[in-house]
C-alpha cells in the first residue's frame, strides 16, 4: 500500500474579486463642483482630535523649557521639561524613583568598596 501526498493541480486558480463597502463618510458625503485636484477628502474622526492636540502642543511649547541636569547622587544625566509659567515639571527622564534607586545602589556599592580596602583575609596554611 502506498501513500501519495502529492498535490496535483486541477484546472485554473480562480481568485474572486474583493468587494469592500464604502465607509460611511464617503456614503454621506455631499457632491462637490470642484475638480479633483482642488477637492478635500474627509478625515477619520481620530485624525481631527490628533490635529487639535498637536496644535495645542505647539502653542504650549513656547512656555516649556528643557534642561539637562547631572544628578551626583545617582551619577546620571536627568532630562527635564519644565513649564515656565507655573515652574512645574512636565516630564522627566529618568523618573525620580529611578534616580533614588540608582543613588541607593551606588551608595551600597561604595560602602562595599570601602570595606574591601583593607587587607584581604586569606587562609595561609604552611
Amino acid at each position: 500500500m502506498s501513500f501519495d501526498f502529492t498535490v496535483k493541480p486541477v484546472g485554473q486558480l480562480v481568485i474572486p474579486p474583493v468587494v469592500r463597502p464604502e465607509p460611511e463618510a464617503v456614503q454621506s458625503a455631499v457632491a462637490t463642483q470642484l475638480p479633483a485636484p482642488q477637492s478635500v477628502s474627509a478625515t477619520a474622526n481620530g485624525a481631527s482630535s490628533n490635529a487639535i492636540a498637536s496644535n495645542a502642543a505647539r502653542v504650549g511649547a513656547d512656555s516649556i523649557s528643557r534642561q539637562v541636569i547631572f544628578d551626583q547622587a545617582a551619577a546620571a544625566m536627568v532630562y527635564v521639561s519644565v513649564d515656565e509659567s507655573t515652574s512645574e515639571v512636565v516630564n522627566q527622564y529618568p523618573e525620580s524613583w529611578q534616580l533614588k534607586a540608582r543613588a541607593y545602589f551606588r551608595e551600597q556599592d561604595q560602602s562595599k568598596l570601602q570595606q574591601r580596602s583593607g587587607p584581604i583575609p586569606t587562609n595561609r596554611i604552611a
